[in-house]
């Protein structure tokens, strides 16, 4: 484990809330990865057993519809959490991150989260509370840009009323 490391991750938003010690057991249960530009670090649709920390380098994070048309929904750098649902969930990953340069990621498994949580260690908490913190941060920008298109639609017959729609029945679907 590198001490650049330990230095990069206690930066991160993953970490906030660790001491050094638990950055230190942490950056030792995981591991760095490095990709090239224009790879499929995580694919939609795929199982998701990782969690990753970007430490160098871009990525865009992508979506397809219905239709099978892939969306550029979102950009990160370093010190974005990617994967966290999939640690959390187990559930299969719901979008896909390319990146747009070259990468050095440090990710961490699901198997070692759970070893780590079932061992009483007090970094897996932290970790989870830091992961929690992310996902309502993320909340909190969806229920914005949320007003933000009500505020666009508005005057326009019946898309208030279809969006209002759509937005209680992804609000009930967060409630499981």
């Amino acid at each position: 484990m590198s001490e650049k490391l330990v230095l990069q991750l206690k930066e991160t938003a993953l970490c906030k809330g660790l001491d050094d010690d638990e950055v230190e057991r942490l950056a030792a249960a995981g591991r760095v990865e490095f990709w090239p530009s224009g790879a499929v670090v995580m694919e939609e649709g795929e199982d998701g057993p990782r969690l990753v920390c970007l430490i160098e380098g871009t990525v865009v994070v992508e979506k397809s519809d219905t239709s099978g048309q892939t969306h550029v929904i979102g950009q990160a750098g370093p010190g974005a959490v990617l994967g966290e649902m999939s640690l959390l969930t187990g559930t299969r990953r719901t979008a896909t991150v390319r990146a747009t340069s070259s990468l050095r990621i440090f990710a961490i498994d699901k198997t070692t989260y759970e070893g780590m949580v079932e061992d009483g260690d007090p970094a897996a908490l932290k970790l989870g509370i830091s992961i929690a913190t992310v996902l309502a941060h993320r909340l909190v920008v969806l229920n914005t840009r949320f007003v933000e298109v009500l505020e666009e639609l508005r005057g326009e017959d019946g898309a208030v009323h279809e969006f209002g729609k759509f937005r209680q029945e992804l609000f009930t679907r967060w409630n499981f």
